[in-house]
C-alpha cells in the first residue's frame, strides 16, 4: 500500500446507545477513527420498487490497519454515511479494505 494514494480524509463512527429525555432509547454515532484512505465506487445500480427510485452505490474504503473496525460501524465521508457491509485484511495486518453502501437520504 503506497501512502500517496490515501489522500482522502474518512471517519468511521461506531454507534452508541443514549436517553432521550422520556427515557426511551435512542441511537447516536461517535468518532471511533479519523483515517486516510483511498476511495474508490465500486459499482452502482438503481431500480424501480412502488414507483419509486431506488439507488445503491457501492464503495471501496482502503485504510492502514486498524483494530476494532467492524461491521456494525459506518463511514462518513464528504457529506455522506455508507454502511460498512464487509472487512477484507490486506496483507499482514498491512490495511483494510472496506466495502459499504452508500445509506439512502
Amino acid at each position: 500500500m503506497r501512502a500517496g494514494e490515501l489522500d482522502r480524509k474518512i471517519v468511521i463512527e461506531t454507534p452508541t446507545e443514549g436517553q432521550d429525555d422520556y427515557n426511551g432509547r435512542t441511537l447516536t454515532w461517535a468518532t471511533f477513527a479519523t483515517v486516510w484512505a483511498k476511495v474508490s465506487p465500486v459499482r452502482g445500480r438503481e431500480s424501480v420498487a412502488a414507483d419509486r427510485a431506488l439507488a445503491q452505490a457501492d464503495t471501496m474504503f482502503r485504510v492502514y490497519w486498524l483494530s476494532g473496525v467492524t461491521t456494525k460501524m459506518r463511514v462518513s465521508y464528504d457529506g455522506q454515511y455508507y454502511d460498512i457491509q464487509h472487512i477484507a485484511e490486506i496483507g499482514r495486518r498491512e490495511g483494510l479494505d472496506l466495502l459499504t453502501r452508500l445509506q439512502p437520504a
